[in-house]
């Protein structure tokens, strides 16, 4: 191309060859003057040491919110990472006008910004809010978590998001201090496998553990069965009346401490599951074996000692394939002391029939995209129901699992049971009596798909006694409601008059006195209370003869049920579990990595509830 730079062919080849020339020589008058007075050097462009973009420039400021946000924030990388050459020259080679960030602004000034404006979002959310419900989980730590320092927490968030008179429910795990009381359940036979299954190979890539909607880690000790002390809450609420309680246990806890319960009794199915898991560890370690049962269209996932359905759904692929097909590969590989017997597949059948019901409400219960309390009392009474059906079959080999987990359903839901005049023991654990809140009787009928359906088994005195409970519970709630929200609007009244209302107002008084009563707010009350019955027993009524099974009925046709629209604003507001912040503590972890020791508790802090909250960013 040097060669034919003194007789150029089209006007982008001779600007090309006059900028190599400009290199080559510098001296020469007649290329030089050719150089359009703008013309950008070259090395200008492409070196590493030529002009960068300034602080406030778009680009900058893009690529800058783009590696904090996805790749510090969202994938979890290390702060240090900006400063390694390496990903300098990665940069470089991107935009080589981008002018890198060092970590000491991101700490200092890119994170807390953008904490700042996280806060400020949630605050506008909070506002437009009429009712919030809280979640509560803390680190397990005595010596720092005390209950002064609760409280003191729980005010400050209460006032830093103006939730003052919006809060209707916090939901905590079971333990009576607040504290994670959990345990890793694991099935009988497994022991051995999680035994030699490394740290990294069980814990997974993140983005698994970002997707899975399991609870991450349960309890198996017995609570205490004194009353929980919930004075460490009142600094800034008080606690609702009769039924109803302002703290209330976390349901997938209770419901995976009577899978526990149930584990504990599985003696019979043990060698059976043992069995399971030396196939599932043959899976992971077996090239041949995974290939053969690949070729079958079969796999064997690998368990997760945290996540006890994990296990669950191991045992439950296993059974799934054609004895005729496992046995033929065990027989191949020479692993005949593998192969389920006609005994276990029933043991194990039977096993993942019990617990069937209990891996459905685990996930479904720990959503955090739709109302999730209509789910607990439909849950308990169908696997309540669903049990005592299994039980009763003459054929039924785990007969001990299934009544340890019919007397754990009792005794962990006493207080619900109550309601539908179920007997229950008179020895209960600490929060059971707290799922007598009348919010997990009436809250089902907020969803179009429940409505009254899910009391069909009772029988028929008990179900309209149960009506009748509920039809009084919505007038109560109403009626509270409605005096909620005329106090409120009382309270925005302006006391400013202007001068010329006075006369109008004097003779609106003279007027009054006239026909005075003592006590009149007595038959206002009672006319307020009947006029609240009959508007809300009407709508109700009508709502419940509905076709409609939309989840959302009420919601899409809140024009025709007013009343019960505002109570399902309020009351589905309450979360079932408290699984969403136990998520949290998992991100937490995830960040405070052995080798990531330097981090400060506040970089923890600001990195975990960016994390959690990025959709805001």
């Amino acid at each position: 191309m040097a060669s034919n730079s003194t007789t150029p062919k089209n006007k982008s080849n001779s600007s090309f060859i006059t900028m190599q020339d400009d290199i080559q020589c510098p001296s020469n008058d007649q290329d030089q003057s050719v150089i359009p007075e703008n013309q950008p050097k070259i090395n200008n462009i492409f070196s590493p040491d030529g002009e960068k973009y300034s602080t406030n420039n778009k680009r900058q400021q893009q690529l800058n919110n783009s590696i904090i946000q996805n790749l510090i924030v969202n994938m979890g990388m290390p702060l240090s990472i900006v400063d390694h050459v390496s990903f300098k020259n990665f940069m470089n080679d991107v935009d080589p006008k981008y002018k890198p960030i060092h970590r000491r602004d991101i700490t200092r000034s890119f994170l807390p910004t953008l904490h700042q404006r996280c806060i400020k979002k949630l605050q506008e959310i909070c506002a437009q809010s009429t009712y919030v419900s809280l979640t509560l989980d803390v680190w397990t730590d005595r010596r720092k978590h005390t209950s002064e320092k609760l409280s003191a927490e729980f005010d400050r968030i209460i006032q830093l998001y103006n939730l003052n008179g919006k809060v209707v429910r916090l939901i905590t795990d079971n333990a009576s201090n607040n504290l994670a009381a959990f345990n890793n359940i694991i099935l009988p036979g497994f022991e051995d496998y999680f035994n030699e299954i490394t740290e990294d190979d069980e814990s997974g890539s993140e983005s698994n553990d970002e997707e899975s909607d399991d609870c991450g880690s349960n309890g198996n000790k017995r609570l205490e069965a004194n009353e929980v002390d919930d004075s460490v809450y009142q600094t800034t609420l008080n606690a609702p009346a009769e039924e109803e309680f302002m703290r209330l246990p976390c349901f997938s806890h209770s419901l995976q401490l009577v899978v526990n319960d149930g584990i504990k009794a599985s003696g019979t199915a043990l060698s059976s599951l043992k069995k399971v898991a030396e196939l599932a560890r043959l899976a992971h370690c077996s090239t041949q074996f995974a290939e053969r049962l690949e070729k079958v269209n079969h796999r064997i996932p690998k368990a997760n000692r945290t996540r006890w359905n994990s296990q669950f759904q191991t045992v439950k692929k296993v059974i799934n394939i054609p004895s005729s097909t496992l046995n033929s590969i065990l027989t191949d590989l020479k692993k005949n002391d593998l192969i389920l017997t006609s005994r276990d597949r029933k043991s194990l059948e039977e096993f993942v029939s019990l617990f069937e019901l209990f891996n459905q409400a685990t996930v479904l219960t720990q959503g955090e995209s739709y109302a999730t309390v209509t789910l607990v009392a439909p849950t308990v009474l169908g696997i309540l129901y669903d049990l005592q059906r299994e039980l009763s079959s003459s054929t039924l080999i785990l007969t001990c699992l299934c009544e340890a987990l019919i007397s754990s359903v009792k005794a962990r839901f006493s207080g619900l049971l109550r309601h539908f005049e179920i007997d229950v023991p008179f020895d209960s654990f600490s929060m059971s009596e707290r799922f007598s809140d009348i919010i997990f009787v009436i809250s089902p009928l907020f969803d179009g798909r429940f409505k009254l359906l899910w009391l069909d088994n009772l029988h028929t005195v008990v179900k309209m006694r149960v009506l009748e409970k509920l039809r009084g519970a919505f007038v109560r709630f109403f009626s509270k409601l409605n005096l909620s929200m005329s106090q409120s609007v009382e309270a925005d009244v302006s006391n400013e008059r202007k001068a010329s209302d006075i006369d109008e107002t004097t003779n609106s008084i003279e007027s009054l006195t006239k026909r005075k009563c003592l006590f009149p707010y007595f038959n206002e009350t009672k006319k307020n209370s009947f006029n609240d019955k009959l508007k809300i027993l009407i709508e109700l009524d009508a709502y419940l003869c509905e076709e409609s099974n939309d989840e959302n009925l009420l919601f899409s046709k809140k024009h025709i049920y007013p009343c019960l629209y505002q109570l399902g604003l309020k009351y589905l507001s309450v979360p079932a579990t408290s699984a969403p912040i136990e998520r949290i503590f998992s991100q937490s972890g995830f960040l405070m990595r052995s080798h990531r020791a330097s981090l400060s508790t506040k970089n923890v802090c600001l990195l975990t509830f960016l994390k959690c909250n990025k959709v805001l960013l």
